[in-house]
């Protein structure tokens, strides 16, 4: 797609709004008829850098994560949900309006996205012009860079409260000094127990007020949670569930990327520091991986508790029978495994993801669907949900039929960039990644879930790769 044809799209879902008029003084507010109101409530919760080594996806898992749990008991957990793209910017700029990397242009977190895709209707503006109010807080869109906070430019929400500078210890917890580590040795890499107060409780706070005022209209609500990503804090009641001693780190056999090209080794040594330093340490010290690995775990509990305070509110408040609720990640993490401690890879742990979507009257409790989905499907998935117009020029396809039938028929993989011409797709078995210097892996999970073997070069594998190789999208031309 040109970028004519792709400014023509962005015209047709402003035309396709107007035409279904922007006022929607007419639509009922929400809460008011026993959940049978035509347009239900949305509370949207994004949780940032929590990858999959959580009981959400295996009660062995070392990261606790129960209020997950319980909000998939009530709903349908996608178990092969992938992020656009492994890197915060890219990844949330393609949620938030619809368009993937190779669409949109916007590849990296150097990338403004508003500055690309002027015209782009968000996600929650979408809904403002169908009648909505639409507030939220913390981070929803990207706050580094030049694509700032709550998207001012683009009107996205009617209230917004910006996340909160992290409270900062002096020094840092990790013990690294500037001599030492210059990067290790500031608050936006560091980790340990954190007594201030976190922000992203000011952020549950601000959601909760919203949840206890009366509305009259129905309601997009947006609560972005900061945890589990860098620095890696959490309170120190929470570091009781996870002692040093019995913290659990990923395997990390020697010469994992030997079978792997150059392009792949620059993606996962990306800001290398943190892996170099880290495996140099004595296993127990402050700067060593193990305690590293043990705060990301401690900060992902945290998280997850502060999901469990939105339900907690939603529940008290009465509104749970007609509120659709949404959560996703960004994108994952590594931990030390494929010799990475960051995301911004196209392998199994920076990409996959938590997605839960509980839809009354749609959703069966418990369900899980295994079919592979990307997070650029929730945006028409929303739109068909709440009975809204659907925004014919979208890149994701609603995942209403599984949400039905999670066993129903679905013929797309999933799709991930990571930087122009570097893709990745994800079907029920097999991840194939191709690279932009023409190199590729190929991994079957069936057999090897944390991908050390890569079978791109067996001619036994070459008909799978041959019928994976289509899918692979075209990049936006420059």
């Amino acid at each position: 797609m040109n970028r004519r044809q792709f400014l023509k799209r962005l015209g047709a879902g402003v035309a396709g709004a107007c035409l279904h008029g922007l006022g929607g003084g007419n639509l009922p507010a929400a809460g008011t008829d026993g959940g049978k109101s035509r347009h239900p409530n949305i509370l949207f919760i994004a949780i940032d850098d929590m990858n999959d080594w959580t009981t959400l996806f295996d009660p062995g898992n070392p990261i606790r994560t129960p209020n997950l749990q319980r909000l998939a008991r009530r709903g349908v957990l996608f178990t092969r949900a992938y992020c656009p793209a492994p890197a915060c910017n890219p990844s949330r700029a393609s949620i938030m309006t619809g368009y993937r990397p190779t669409t949109s242009g916007v590849y990296t977190n150097g990338h403004p996205f508003r500055k690309i895709m002027p015209d782009a209707v968000t996600m929650p503006r979408y809904f403002r012009r169908h009648g909505y109010t639409a507030k939220g807080a913390g981070k929803i869109f990207h706050h580094g860079g030049a694509a700032r906070g709550d998207d001012p430019s683009g009107k996205s929400f009617d209230e917004f409260f910006k996340l909160m500078h992290t409270r900062a210890p002096k020094p840092n917890y990790n013990g690294y000094t500037k001599k030492q580590q210059r990067h290790l040795a500031s608050v936006a890499w560091d980790w340990g127990e954190h007594t201030r107060k976190m922000i992203d409780i000011d952020t549950v706070e601000w959601i909760e007020n919203v949840m206890e005022a009366d509305w009259d209209k129905p309601m997009f609500l947006a609560a972005g949670i900061f945890k589990p990503h860098l620095p890696f804090y959490a309170p120190p009641d929470v570091f009781q569930r996870y002692p040093i001693d019995a913290a659990s780190l990923p395997p990390m056999p020697p010469g994992d990327l030997d079978d792997v090209s150059e392009v792949a080794k620059r993606m996962a040594h990306r800001e290398f520091f943190i892996y170099s330093n880290t495996t140099r340490q004595a296993p127990g010290s402050p700067g060593s991986l193990k305690r590293m690995v043990q705060c990301y775990q401690a900060s992902a509990d945290f998280a997850d508790s502060m999901v469990g305070r939105l339900l907690d509110k939603l529940d008290a408040t009465g509104r749970t029978g007609d509120t659709i609720i949404v959560l996703w990640a960004d994108h994952g993490y590594h931990l030390g495994d494929k010799e990475s401690c960051v995301k911004f890879t196209l392998w199994e742990k920076a990409n996959h993801v938590p997605f839960i979507i509980v839809a009354p009257g749609v959703t069966t409790p418990g369900t899980r669907c295994d079919r592979p989905v990307g997070l650029v499907d929730i945006y028409p998935t929303l739109l068909e949900l709440a009975g809204l117009p659907a925004k014919a020029d979208l890149d994701g396809k609603s995942l209403v039929p599984l949400l039905k039938d999670p066993n129903a028929g679905w013929d797309r993989p999933a799709i991930m960039t990571m930087g122009r011409g570097n893709h990745a797709v994800r079907t029920q078995r097999w991840r194939y990644i191709r690279y932009q210097d023409g190199s590729e892996e190929l991994y079957d999970h069936d057999k090897d879930p944390w991908e050390w073997t890569n079978l791109a070069a067996d001619p036994d594998c070459a008909d799978v790769i041959a019928q994976l190789k289509p899918y692979l999208p075209k990049d936006k031309p420059r």
